[in-house]
C-alpha cells in the first residue's frame, strides 16, 4: 500500500518592470534556480526572519539596574561620537 499526499497549491502574481524581472532572472541563474524557485526561497527566508520569535534575555536585578541607569543617564557624547554625528 502506498501513501499519497493530497496537497493543494496556490499562486501569487507579481507585476514587475522589465528591469526588475531581468534582475531576478540573473539572480536566480546565479543559483541555478528558476525565478519561481528563487523567489520562493528568498521570500520564505525573509518571512521566517520577520516572524521569528524574539529572544528572551533574563537580567538579574543588579544587571537590570545597570541597564536602566545607562538608559536613564546616558554618558555625554565623546569627541568621536560628535564627529560621527557631524559627518552624517
Amino acid at each position: 500500500m502506498s501513501a499519497t499526499t493530497n496537497t493543494k497549491k496556490t499562486n501569487i502574481t507579481l507585476t514587475l518592470e522589465p528591469e526588475q524581472k531581468q534582475l531576478l532572472e540573473q539572480a536566480a541563474a546565479l543559483r541555478c534556480l528558476t525565478v519561481n524557485e528563487y523567489l520562493l526561497l528568498i521570500a520564505l527566508d525573509a518571512a521566517s526572519e520577520e516572524t521569528a520569535e524574539p529572544e528572551v534575555i533574563v537580567a538579574s536585578d543588579r544587571d537590570w539596574e545597570i541597564i536602566e541607569s545607562a538608559i536613564l543617564n546616558p554618558p555625554a557624547a565623546n569627541e568621536a561620537l560628535k564627529a560621527a554625528i557631524n559627518q552624517y
